[in-house]
């Protein structure tokens, strides 16, 4: 499939009325945008992330013009609404892929309304959308129970237990989940996630500064989730040595990325816990964790994985799993 990348302008002349994929960076507007949506009938992949100056009027021509639309990213375009969203779900029922990164004037009418028209999205991207909320996310998880495979709510304030619940109730596919940063998810939900149907298909699981989440559920997604391969759980303080007790029935984690940095409660003792049963580990990150040094890890006498990077202090570099 072919590629057009623009700089600053665009010449939909230029570009075959075939073409699949077009990326353009910065500077186009709603004209070029119409543009788009009456030559180029046939495109599936549009990303548009961090055109500043669209509003719903360029995106929603696109939309009525390009039916066959698989994939949209309008991450940092701060002027787009649910308007976008209600063009999206009536004109692009193929759509499976929606990046709406810092688009902060979408809500969880607007999340409702897309995922009534577009039941086969699987990847939906609404980090730092300050005004997605629960209801929001819940009503994707149960509207697109069956193809959603990844969510991604970094910093979404108004995130909580009720969203999660659903994702465990409905997305039994659901492989990634980031939900860093949304404070009110709390033990219960993450627990009912170990649990759920999805707890095979997940793999990829951050939720740094998820304050409210302990050793309890962190031992659950361990012990159930059987093909998780990522975790973050950053700055969640009250996770201790014990998430990593009791998990020694098991045959073997798969985990190759854990981030546990400025967890201040878990020490050598948990870390070696988890250890002895990922032979896979990759990353390892302990960064402000005071208890978890690299003196304190030789002292200990701590066996890491050939492969294992380990970073004590930030000096190296910070793989992103979770894209």
């Amino acid at each position: 499939m072919g590629e057009f990348v623009c700089a600053r302008s665009i010449a939909v002349g230029e570009v075959k009325p075939t073409e699949p994929i077009l990326r353009i960076r910065i500077g186009i507007t709603d004209v070029g945008m119409v543009a788009i949506g009456s030559g180029l009938s046939c495109l599936q992949f549009l990303d548009i992330s961090y055109c500043r100056k669209l509003s719903d009027k360029g995106v929603s021509a696109v939309t009525e013009g390009c039916y066959d639309l698989r994939s949209l990213h309008l991450a940092g375009c701060r002027f787009v609404t649910d308007r976008v969203l209600q063009a999206l779900s009536e004109n692009c029922p193929k759509l499976e892929e929606l990046c709406l990164q810092g688009c902060t004037n979408i809500t969880d009418s607007g999340l409702t309304v897309l995922a009534n028209g577009c039941r086969g999205m699987k990847h939906l991207d609404v980090n730092k959308c300050s005004n997605v909320g629960d209801g929001g996310i819940s009503s994707v998880a149960e509207t697109c129970s069956n193809s959603l495979k990844a969510l991604k709510c970094l910093d979404c304030y108004k995130v909580g237990d009720e969203a999660v619940l659903s994702l465990a109730k409905f997305c039994k596919n659901l492989e990634t989940l980031i939900i860093g940063g949304c404070r009110d998810i709390s033990d219960m939900s993450v627990r009912s996630l170990a649990y759920a149907a999805c707890n095979h298909s997940l793999k990829r699981l951050r939720m740094d500064w998820c304050t409210n989440v302990s050793d309890s559920s962190v031992k659950c997604i361990l012990s159930q989730c059987t093909n998780l391969e990522a975790l973050d759980i950053g700055c969640c303080e009250e996770v201790k040595d014990a998430a990593f007790h009791g998990l020694e029935g098991k045959l073997g984690l798969r985990l190759r990325f854990l981030k546990v940095s400025n967890c201040s409660q878990i020490t050598v003792a948990g870390i070696g816990l988890l250890l002895e049963l990922c032979s896979s580990l990759e990353y390892l990150d302990v960064r402000s964790c005071p208890h978890i040094t690299e003196a304190l890890c030789n002292e200990f006498g701590l066996q890491f994985p050939s492969c294992c990077r380990v970073n004590f202090s930030g000096s190296l570099s910070v793989p992103d799993v979770f894209v």
